[in-house]
């Protein structure tokens, strides 16, 4: 028997006493089959504890990027935004990497399919990765 990440990719049901919690690693999911379909390099990571390195980490065009999944009622930019800077430096640093990924938040938007997330980033990490 495998992991409880690994039976939730291969369809089982997620068994989590948290009902938030279960929401939050089926749109994970979600985003990663998505993801995948579309031919995109991507795996979810596991937590670690203080040392969270997001959740997804993709590749794309030799880039490496870190993403933070949000499947929230509240929504909090700036909360969920650094999350993902301090996750993608904790990523990097656990590799050994000199340069750190980009985050991305992906926002889950209510009643809508997972194409019509949310995606954001702060304008000067946005520009950097432009120049």
């Amino acid at each position: 028997m495998g992991s409880q990440a690994e039976e939730a990719e291969r369809g089982s049901p997620l068994i989590m006493a948290n009902p938030s919690g279960r929401k939050g690693a089926a749109f994970e999911i979600g985003v990663l089959k998505w993801l995948r379909s579309k031919s995109v390099v991507a795996e979810r990571l596991r937590l670690s504890g203080k040392k969270d390195e997001g959740d997804i980490v993709a590749f794309i065009a030799g880039k490496t990027y870190v993403l933070e999944l949000k499947n929230r009622k509240s929504i909090s930019l700036p909360a969920f935004w650094d999350e993902a800077v301090v996750e993608a430096k904790n990523f990097a640093q656990a590799r050994g990497l000199e340069q750190i990924p980009p985050a991305f938040v992906i926002v889950k938007r209510r009643n809508a399919s997972i194409e019509k997330a949310f995606v954001i980033q702060d304008l000067d990490s946005w520009l950097g990765e432009r120049q």
